[in-house]
């Protein structure tokens, strides 16, 4: 490259972006010293599909660009499938496999790049393990930075003093307290007392490492030592809580916190695996874990349980809602947190359910409450209303008394802040409460018919999930239902032709956010999150995956060859930051008061940082491919 002073304007505008960012000073004047600028104008392509493996890598300096892909009778719009703007590179893809393009890329607008010969890209991907990541892993590095943003962000504001993204090997302290299972409970409780600590883990030597037998609590004392006036001669195993969950030390705290939600439970051991032998390194306890301005999931749980009315319920929600924003503030990630969110939403729901069936005096063996759309999905966010049904055995309750006990409920549940659905798919309707014999017939015609009303059903009903009762009522209709719509090939592609109505922006946000149009908002759910719910829908039922969450569903699909795996990981991680950035959307909304934005998934980009806004183009764009890829599976 040419003169200092052009090299230092150049290393300005580079540095704002990553990866140029993170990478030493060295490798930043490396690159500057070997590229050189280039002027596309608008319209004009820059590199085009070909036998050979593209010649540089294109740095956008000014201006942007679109990858287009070959013409199939659809209009630039549906054919754009990348955008780049200033601080982007392209075609990194290709060069680090070493293969030609496939897309044809377009400037926007005046354009300037700089074009970094093929060899040199690769000794930068040597030197720089910053740019390297980032060209291997673009979507996640930009991700990792994101969510430290927001993190920083929401830290700041809820004073938090840990991360949930810590691993547990970090967080455990000290030597855990172990013991034999022929111990006796003086032993233990002595080397407690000693200690300082609340729980002993049982375990035993074998000859991969040491297995984790059992765990004894000071919690455990009265009802198992105390009262039954046990002799402290007694061996431990007698007593001790058998079936211990346990976890990895690479897992994080935020997996401790779920795990104990899940299984109410304050200690979880924590193993570790050297040289080929798994060893407990420590114990994770509530106490670590939960220490949110006095609000954790475990309290939250126990308020849930031993509330005794709707109006009790409706305020420990206000709580959940709380808590959802404290958790982002310590890191966990998005499918953690709307898993955790929506098991807490699971639990009001079933406290209501159990306080209903002693108000109506009905049996819950006898029916199933069923969790439809986000809940079913367990992907719910804190703006959400209700979709939720009723199955039920032809020999139960009488289907009116179902009705009054969905009614009550269902009012219950606005009352705590899940609106009613303006579509009335709720259990208290009729028709969505009906028997097993009823839910069959009803799935199976609207597999048989595929008309507009069916497939709006399917979008929301085929994810359902037994949350209440006799869970195998669902479990029955759901391996029904999947193998009916695995045998009927017309309906997937029906259900594909109407997801594929529902296109991600592209061009129009290029160029908003270039300043060449006025920024449209953009609606993070409809247009961001639904894209990748509805193609993994439609590949599970295709591959008669049962799972209904959309992360597990892709990762599913990952493991029966359906998908390639780094497809998965790319729309996995594109689903996640949509998730995160539609919770961080619904906060700031519920923080300034008032109805403000009707629709609380929207977003201004103007009023995003630069990386969010190019992480939001990355992720739609990874929409746009998972919804390429459908097209192809479903053509015509």
């Amino acid at each position: 490259m040419g003169a200092p002073t052009i090299n230092l304007a150049l290393k300005q505008i580079l540095q704002p972006h990553v990866p140029f960012s993170q990478m030493a000073v060295a490798d930043i004047e490396f690159l500057l010293s070997h590229v050189e600028v280039a002027y596309y104008a608008p319209g004009e392509t820059l590199l085009s599909p070909s036998p050979a493996v593209a010649d540089y890598c294109w740095i956008v300096k000014q201006g942007g660009v679109r990858g287009l892909q070959p013409r199939t009778g659809r209009t630039e719009e549906e054919r754009i499938s990348f955008e780049a703007t200033t601080g982007d590179c392209f075609p990194v893809g290709a060069l680090l496999a070493e293969r030609p393009v496939t897309l044809t890329y377009v400037a926007v607008g005046d354009t300037f790049c700089l074009l970094l010969p093929r060899a040199r890209f690769n000794e930068l991907v040597q030197r720089s393990e910053p740019f390297a990541g980032f060209c291997r892993r673009r979507l996640g590095s930009l991700l990792d930075l994101s969510r430290q943003h927001m993190q920083a962000t929401y830290a700041a504001e809820a004073s938090a003093e840990r991360t949930m993204g810590m691993s547990l090997a970090a967080l455990v302290r000290g030597a855990p307290l172990t013991c034999r299972p022929d111990d006796s409970l003086r032993e233990a409780f002595g080397r407690m007392n000693q200690a300082h600590v609340g729980s002993v883990i049982v375990t035993e030597e074998f000859p991969g490492g040491e297995q984790v037998l059992g765990i004894l609590t000071r919690t455990d004392l009265i009802d198992r030592v105390i009262l039954p006036q046990r002799p402290l001669d007694t061996p431990i195993r007698e007593v001790m809580t058998r079936d211990v969950m346990t976890l990895d030390a690479n897992a994080t705290a935020a997996d401790a916190t779920l795990l104990m939600a899940e299984h109410s439970i304050r200690h979880v051991p924590v193993l570790q695996a050297r040289g080929g032998m798994a060893r407990v390194v420590g114990v994770v306890s509530e106490r670590d874990l939960f220490t949110l301005q006095r609000l954790s999931v475990r309290q939250l749980a126990t308020g849930l349980r031993r509330a005794a009315n709707p109006e009790a319920l409706a305020a420990v929600a206000q709580d959940i809602n709380r808590l959802s924003h404290h958790l982002v503030a310590q890191g966990v990630a998005a499918a953690q947190l709307t898993r955790l969110i929506s098991h807490l939403n699971d639990q009001l729901t079933q406290r209501l359910l159990a306080l209903a069936c002693e108000r109506f005096k009905l049996d819950p063996d006898g029916f199933c409450w069923l969790a439809l759309g986000s809940e079913g999905r367990a992907e719910q966010t804190i703006a959400t209303d209700q979709d939720n049904g009723i199955v039920f055995l032809r020999s139960a309750a009488a289907r009116e008394q179902l009705l009054e006990l969905a009614d009550w409920v269902n009012v219950g549940l606005a009352q705590a802040g899940f609106p009613l659905c303006k579509g009335d798919i709720m259990a208290r309707n009729p028709q969505w409460c009906t028997d097993t014999d009823g839910w069959a017939t009803l799935f199976a015609d609207w597999i048989e018919r595929g008309d507009p009303q069916a497939l709006l059903h399917a979008s929301i009903f085929f994810d359902f999930r037994g949350i209440f009762g006799n869970r195998a009522l669902a479990t029955a209709l759901r391996e029904d239902v999947v193998a009916r719509a695995q045998r009927t090939p017309r309906f997937l592609k029906q259900m594909s032709d109407n997801a594929l109505r529902n296109r991600p922006p592209a061009g129009g946000m290029l160029e908003a956010l270039l300043g060449d149009a006025a920024s449209a908002p953009v609606d993070l759910k409809l247009n961001g999150t639904v894209p990748f719910v509805d193609a993994a829908r439609i590949w599970a039922l295709a591959a008669g995956v049962q799972e209904t969450g959309t992360a597990e569903r892709f990762r599913r699909l990952a493991e029966v060859g359906r998908l390639t795996v780094g497809d998965v990981a790319a729309w996995i991680d594109a689903f996640e930051f949509l998730q995160l950035m539609r919770l961080n959307a619904q906060h700031r909304r519920s923080e300034r008061g008032g109805p403000g934005e009707a629709n609380p998934n929207r977003v201004d980009p103007r009023e995003l940082s630069a990386l969010d806004r190019r992480i939001l183009r990355e992720a739609l764009r990874q929409a746009r491919k998972a919804q390429q890829r459908l097209e192809l599976d479903y053509p015509g």
